[in-house]
C-alpha cells in the first residue's frame, strides 16, 4: 500500500510539473501582450513599429533575421509619425521603400539609420541635402529632395496608413510588435528573445 501511494503522488507531482510547462508556454493577455483599442484589419500579420531616429529600433534590426527564424514569420515595417523630426524620418523612408519593392534592403536600412542618428549636429541643410543624396544615389534610388509628383503621392499614402495603424494601436514606445493588427506585445515583459518569438508566433496563429 505505501509503495503505491508513493507512486501515486510520483505520477501526480509529474502531471501537475507537466501541466504548469504548458501553461507558461502561452503566453499571458494582460502580461506579454495586450489587445489594442482599435485594429487595423488590412495590417500585415506581423508589424515592427520603429523609427529610424530610435537607437533601440538600430538595434533591433539586427536581431529581426532571428526573430523571423524563431517565429518562422515574415515581419513588416511601418515608420512611427509621432512629431516633425519621426515624420521627416518616416518621408526618408518610406521615399526608399517606394522604390524597392516596398522593403528596403537591410544596408540601405542602415545606411538611413547612420544618417538619422550619426549627422553631425553642426550640418547645414545643404550639406544634409547633398549627404542623403549621396546615400540614396549609391543605392540607385531618387532622392527624397527629387522624387515626382507620382512618388510624392505614394510616400503620401504609406505615411497616411502609417500614422492610422500607430494611432489605431496607440503605439508610444518603439520598437514594438503589432501582430494581426491587434495584439501589441510587450516586450519589456519577454526575458529572451525566444521568449518574444514565441509570444510573435503564438499570436501569428490565433484565429482571426
Amino acid at each position: 500500500m505505501y509503495k503505491l501511494i508513493t507512486r501515486f503522488i510520483a505520477l501526480f507531482a509529474l502531471s501537475f510539473a507537466l501541466i504548469g510547462c504548458g501553461d507558461n508556454s502561452i503566453p499571458q493577455e494582460g502580461v506579454k501582450y495586450k489587445v489594442v483599442p482599435t485594429a487595423t484589419p488590412n495590417a500585415a500579420n506581423v508589424v515592427e513599429v520603429f523609427s529610424l531616429g530610435c537607437g533601440h529600433c538600430r538595434n533591433m534590426e539586427m536581431m529581426l533575421p532571428d526573430i523571423k527564424q524563431l517565429a518562422d514569420v515574415e515581419i513588416d515595417q511601418v515608420h512611427v509619425t509621432f512629431n516633425e523630426s519621426a515624420q521627416i524620418a518616416a518621408y526618408i523612408y518610406y521615399t526608399a521603400a517606394i522604390q524597392m519593392d516596398g522593403k528596403p534592403s537591410a544596408e540601405m536600412k542602415e545606411a538611413m539609420f547612420a544618417y538619422v542618428q550619426d549627422s553631425p549636429q553642426d550640418m547645414t541643410d545643404e550639406e544634409r541635402q547633398a549627404k542623403l543624396g549621396e546615400i540614396f544615389g549609391e543605392f540607385g534610388l531618387v532622392s527624397p529632395f527629387e522624387i515626382n509628383d507620382e512618388q510624392k503621392q505614394a510616400v503620401y499614402e504609406q505615411l497616411q496608413a502609417a500614422n492610422e495603424l500607430v494611432v489605431n494601436a496607440v503605439v508610444n514606445s518603439v520598437p514594438a510588435f503589432l501582430v494581426q493588427g491587434k495584439y501589441l506585445v510587450e516586450n519589456s515583459a519577454h526575458e529572451s528573445l525566444e521568449d518574444l518569438a514565441n509570444t510573435i508566433q503564438y499570436l501569428s496563429k490565433l484565429e482571426q
